[in-house]
């Protein structure tokens, strides 16, 4: 089952942790890759492309968020994890919503 990851525009809190799992259920330790992450509203363009902020462990990439990452326009997004080693990419997709903050 998929899990929605809702923000509120213009969040910096909390960090973001992706999971990726073998045909097992286990976590793919990712450590020693480079990860990346990108949002866009539809898969014709893309709202963020963050590199820096983005970390792969054992546990699996965790994306910091950093003042203004998240001043996006109220909406769900389609969002694209990747971790990359020795050129071979894993690639996830999943959605985040933004919610617009109180005035």
């Amino acid at each position: 089952m998929a899990t929605t990851i809702e923000y509120v525009a213009g969040a910096e809190r909390p960090a973001l942790l992706i999971e990726l799992l073998d045909d097992d259920g286990n976590v793919i330790d990712l450590t020693g890759f480079t990860g990346s992450v990108k949002l866009g509203l539809d898969t014709s363009s893309t709202a963020l492309t963050k590199t820096s902020g983005v970390s792969c462990s054992t546990t699996g990439i965790t994306v910091t968020w950093t003042a203004g990452d998240l001043a996006l326009t109220a909406g769900t997004y389609l969002g694209e994890a990747k971790a990359t080693s020795s050129g071979l990419d894993y690639i996830r997709q999943f959605t985040l919503t933004i919610v617009p903050a109180l005035a």
